[in-house]
């Protein structure tokens, strides 16, 4: 909606101040600067500079279009006084130094720099505008809106407290002290005299943890964050430490070192499904690099609120005897 200030001559105070009201109620100031300085007010500034001046002291955004070349526009249109052209030129040049101007050579070129030098401002300093009278809301309209955003407030309170809840449809799944049989294979060495020293014998075999020591045992990568293949090696790495648990204090393992636990794939994958069927972990939607393609899981709410449950250290209920213990000696090679 333009308000051209050519519209309200300033012949004295009184549109001077509507002058300045038009531009206090403008959102953006459009200057385009010709051949000529304009009419001059009682102190030897033309009205035009003078609307400038105040809109610069506003701070509204100005968008400056000055003429490419004044000298070569036809006498009639320039200033013909020295004095006035030197004002003329002193004009441009503060408005030069201060703002980004668009030159322009005729009015077509002028109109076409105006649409979209206007556009872009607009664009980088959004401003209020303007509404008009029949889309501002009715009573109702606005009424309406409080009930939905009162709706909004509700829903969002019941979301916050689902979070900390297993999603529905968890209750026939596997879960809590439900164990999982991974089957795994491994290698027992054992030391021998002659070359090459060490022999190594596989082994085929299967444990059982349960889905809360699974769980457990991997949540804590995910605190913030994990890579796919990070939560992957946390399963290697707690399946392994079970396995040796397992197997190394048995008879046939005697004196030999178990090493090299490997598990299946698939059963691995199994995990990761259960314990986002179970409502405990999610894939990460966080921006990233788009070269970044990986796959990233992370805690849901539940998750959190299950894991601290699970890993937590809870304050001994004899916290009021004295504090003692035993110590036993400790083989230092004894260290996995």
């Amino acid at each position: 909606m333009p308000a051209g200030m050519e519209l309200f001559p300033a012949t004295d105070d009184t549109a001077w101040q509507l002058i300045r009201d038009v531009i206090d109620a403008s959102d953006y100031y459009v200057l385009i600067v010709g051949g000529r300085y304009g009419s001059l007010d009682d102190a030897g500034l033309s009205y035009t500079e003078k609307e400038y001046d105040y809109a610069v002291s506003t701070k509204k955004p100005v968008i400056a279009f000055l003429h490419q070349n004044p000298t070569g526009l036809p006498r009639a249109k320039t200033e013909t006084e020295p004095a006035a052209w030197e004002k003329l030129e002193k004009f441009r040049a503060k408005v030069e130094r201060k703002h980004t101007c668009v030159y322009w050579q005729s009015a077509d070129d002028l109109k076409s720099k105006v649409i979209v030098g206007l556009t872009a401002a607009v664009k980088r300093h959004p401003a209020i505008g303007w509404v008009r009278a029949d889309k501002v809301p009715a009573e109702a309209t606005l009424a309406n809106i409080l009930a939905l955003k009162t709706r909004i407030a509700e829903l969002e309170q019941e979301a916050a407290a689902s979070r900390d809840q297993p999603p529905p449809g968890t209750e026939n799944l596997a879960q809590d002290d439900d164990k999982f049989e991974l089957h795994l294979s491994f290698k027992a060495r054992q030391a021998v005299k002659e070359y090459p020293y060490h022999e190594d014998q596989g082994y085929t075999a299967s444990i059982t943890p349960s889905w809360n020591a699974i769980f457990a045992a991997v949540a804590p990568t995910m605190i913030n964050e994990a890579s796919d293949s990070s939560l992957r090696q946390s399963f290697r790495d707690f399946f392994s430490r079970e396995s040796l648990k397992a197997f190394q204090g048995r008879k046939e393992f005697k004196g030999r070192t178990l090493r090299e636990f490997v598990f299946r794939n698939d059963e691995i994958e199994t995990c990761i499904v259960q314990l986002r069927a179970l409502g405990l972990i999610k894939e990460n939607d966080r921006k990233r690099s788009v070269k970044d393609i990986g796959t990233y899981w992370a805690l849901t709410p539940y998750g959190n609120t299950s894991m601290v449950q699970l890993r937590a250290v809870r304050r001994d209920s004899t916290e009021d005897e004295e504090l003692g213990g035993e110590a036993t000696e400790s083989d230092e090679s004894d260290e996995t």
